[in-house]
């Protein structure tokens, strides 16, 4: 029993990571600012990059509930329009209603986490880490999997991959925007989610792999204790 509680825990922490990472990296405005900057996307709107950064900041500041639309004017090829349609507007709804369903199950798998490695330091103190350790290892050959697949998914087809997200995640067709009319949709193409979903499974790595050496340091003190 403690070990499959440890290897849940362990689960729990590990995904708890993954949605901690993308909700670290689709916010961090400085990674738009190099994403655009490298594909041109400014040039290829028709738009300032004061302009692109500003309708960027307002879907993020949406998607956080710190404003209450998107509604955002800004010159495009020489005329003032608003940026965003109605479809990208109804899509965002989509989005938001993810987003804020992703954060409230990282935060409650946070909850019961802590709630599972707190009864088992009680079950088991002296071999804490131990039991740990060994919870650990088994979640990361289950994680480590799931996020090579993803990986090898993303990088022979991300289309594939792309399109699967959204048909698994949302139960109508509004993601599908039309470039010649969706300013959205030339503000992030494909390569901007291919590095983005790179940089989470990046920084997943990097925190799991940080918790594994900690983890095997304390059980090796707990051991010669």
């Amino acid at each position: 029993m403690r070990k499959f509680l440890s290897t849940v825990a362990a689960l729990l922490v590990m995904i708890t990571s993954l949605l901690t990472a993308g909700d670290t990296m689709c916010f961090m405005h400085p990674f738009y600012s190099y994403e655009y900057k490298k594909g041109a996307q400014a040039e290829k709107i028709g738009m300032s990059d004061e302009g692109l950064m500003d309708a960027t900041v307002t879907l993020l500041d949406y998607l956080q509930d710190k404003r209450d639309g998107i509604l955002v004017s800004t010159e495009v090829n020489g005329t003032m329009r608003e940026v965003y349609n109605e479809r990208e507007t109804k899509h965002m709804v989509d989005v938001k209603k993810l987003y804020q369903n992703a954060i409230t199950a990282r935060n409650l798998m946070a909850a019961a986490a802590a709630v599972i490695l707190i009864a088992l330091y009680f079950m088991n103190k002296k071999s804490y880490f131990t039991f740990l350790w060994d919870g650990w290892k088994n979640a990361a050959l289950l994680m480590g999997l799931f996020v090579l697949f993803i990986a090898i998914w993303c990088i022979v087809d991300f289309n594939a991959f792309w399109t699967q997200f959204h048909q698994t995640f949302f139960d109508n067709d509004l993601w599908l925007l039309d470039p010649n009319t969706s300013i959205m949709i030339n503000m992030f193409p494909e390569s901007f989610f291919f590095d983005i979903v790179a940089s989470i499974i990046i920084v997943l790595v990097i925190v799991c792999g940080l918790i594994t050496w900690l983890l095997s340091f304390m059980k090796k003190k707990e051991c010669l204790a």
